[in-house]
């Protein structure tokens, strides 16, 4: 994709890439009346304003990641 991680980079992360489709908040979205739309759940609900839910979103994306793809 090219671009960084929103979420890393408001938890002092910026060299990170953004993973798209492999991440957790990376979702297609469909609204009524509109066509879909692929994006990240993060940056569409504008979560990244308080530093607290972001530490913890990405706590939530670690462990979830972790969980699903667990490193040897």
């Amino acid at each position: 994709m090219g671009e960084t991680c929103r979420l890393r980079e408001a938890n002092g992360v910026s060299s990170h890439l953004c993973d798209s489709d492999a991440c957790v908040f990376w979702r297609a979205v469909t609204h009524v009346g509109a066509e879909r739309a692929e994006g990240c759940a993060i940056q569409h609900f504008e979560l990244l304003g308080d530093s607290t839910i972001a530490a913890w979103l990405l706590s939530v994306k670690d462990r979830v990641e972790n969980t699903l793809m667990p490193t040897t």
